[in-house]
């Protein structure tokens, strides 16, 4: 009888912990949730839009008025009243210099002039004594020559009448040279005057616009040297209007084309990250610009709309032109790929959209019922993110525009979900199966002992059940 008993409780004590195994194993296979299904996508309404054409083209930002102040004399800088950030207004000194040796020149060729005309005085009173002795000697000779033909004289008194007026008048005649010498001697000297007193002006530097000292390149003390064909002359500092301010764009050759005056701009300066400056279009280069890499951009100034703001001269900034605007069905640019032809179920390689004599055709990806349906369409212009779709697609379609990576491997009738949704019905049914089965085993295991590591806990029960049959006996 006891070992019957014995075989009883055994047997009980299996077929608990069978079933709590079995119940915990069931469990555990209930509640485990499958993988969400479909490749995870963002994606977009297609909808009508405007959409506006720009032109995009690197350059930097300068003021539309600068002025590089260089000395058109060799001196020494004497005073220098402004430092880098002063205002000035047009016509103050921002620069004197040291003007002692031109002051010297200056009276030497004014000495020089005063010599000149003493000695043109002095030629023009020679003149006049040769003049009246010429003409004595001309009477003299018109007398002597009455008296030859009387007889009363020698024909040798007479040669020698002639011979007095040919030197009288050979003297005057030199005279009169050399007065036109020292005429042209003094109109010399005058320009000389001249010359010395506007380089005596151009000791003192003046500003010649309204501005602000941007750049200061020299000091008091240092020599400043006039530039030649082949070495430029010291710039002493620049001054800029800064209240109005251009972008000098390079705009490639293959855009110049449709850039004109007058097309509104918006600037985006690498400095004022959060801000976008409209603008102008003012002037477009009618000549080429040649790259050291062979490569040609034209030269285009946009002027900046600053509200009254004042920003740095010399700052990299990018521009987008507006060259058109349109309206009409548009998506994200990265939304439409290229797709080989050839590569393309049948049925959507006969779209007629689809142009076969071509080896790649453009398409969208459209969700429709959960899935990926690859559709043709054909594309107009574009933004920076955005392209109009002319055709293929209708108001309200949804399309994958994301990520990149999958829009480069996705294919047509692949399953997808968009992001931030579970698979279908697998975050609802079968999670909530999962916590009742949870539950569940967590009521069986409450009334007895749950089954550990190393099997002890099953060991216990079986000696529980013995002890009872041997106290029941």
């Amino acid at each position: 009888m006891k070992i019957v008993l014995i075989v009883v409780g055994l047997f009980a004590t299996v077929a608990v912990v069978a079933g709590v195994v079995l119940v915990g194993t069931s469990g555990g296979f209930i509640g485990m949730s499958s993988e969400p299904q479909g490749t995870e996508v963002r994606t977009e309404i297609a909808g009508q839009r405007p959409l506006v054409e720009t032109v995009s083209a690197p350059g930097e930002i300068e003021p539309l008025t600068k002025v590089e102040m260089s000395a058109e004399v060799s001196a020494r800088i004497e005073q220098l009243p402004v430092r880098e950030g002063d205002l000035v207004k047009k016509g103050d000194m921002v620069v004197k210099l040291d003007d002692r040796d031109l002051r010297a020149g200056l009276q030497s060729v004014r000495a020089q002039r005063e010599a000149e005309k003493f000695r043109l005085r002095s030629e023009q009173a020679s003149r006049a004594g040769l003049l009246k002795h010429l003409e004595f000697a001309r009477r003299t000779l018109e007398r002597q020559a009455a008296l030859y033909e009387s007889g009363d004289i020698s024909r040798s008194t007479l040669d020698e009448a002639q011979d007095r007026v040919d030197d009288l008048e050979a003297s005057v005649e030199s005279t009169t040279h050399a007065i036109s010498v020292i005429e042209a001697s003094l109109a010399a000297a005058d320009a000389n005057i001249d010359r010395a007193e506007d380089a005596l002006t151009k000791t003192v530097m003046k500003s010649p616009i309204d501005g602000i000292v941007t750049q200061l390149n020299a000091e008091v003390g240092e020599v400043v040297l006039v530039g030649t064909m082949n070495n430029p002359g010291t710039v002493i500092m620049t001054i800029a209007d800064l209240s109005r301010m251009i972008l000098n764009a390079r705009v490639a050759e293959t855009d110049v084309a449709r850039v004109q005056e007058g097309q509104s701009s918006r600037i985006h300066i690498n400095a004022y990250h959060d801000e976008v400056f409209g603008g102008v279009v003012r002037t477009v280069a009618l000549q080429r610009t040649t790259n050291p890499d062979n490569t040609g951009f034209f030269e285009t100034e946009v002027e900046l709309d600053l509200q009254g703001r004042r920003i740095y001269s010399g700052l990299v900034a990018n521009v987008d032109i507006e060259i058109d605007k349109h309206a009409g069905l548009s998506v994200e640019s990265q939304a439409i790929v290229e797709r080989l032809v050839d590569d393309l179920p049948k049925d959507i390689r006969d779209h007629p959209l689809v142009d076969k004599r071509k080896r790649v055709t453009a398409v969208v990806y459209r969700m429709v019922d959960g899935k990926a349906v690859c559709t043709p369409v054909h594309t107009g212009p574009s933004d920076l993110t955005h392209t109009l779709v002319t055709d293929g697609l209708d108001e309200g379609d949804e399309v994958v525009v994301g990520p990149f990576k999958v829009l480069e491997s996705i294919k047509h009738d692949e399953a997808i979900r968009r992001e931030g949704e579970s698979g279908e019905d697998n975050g609802d049914g079968e999670g909530d199966e999962k916590d009742e089965n949870t539950d569940e085993g967590g009521g069986e295991n409450d009334g007895g002992d749950e089954p550990g590591a190393d099997g002890e806990p099953a060991e216990t029960g079986s000696e529980s059940g013995q002890a009872t049959t041997g106290s029941t006996e």
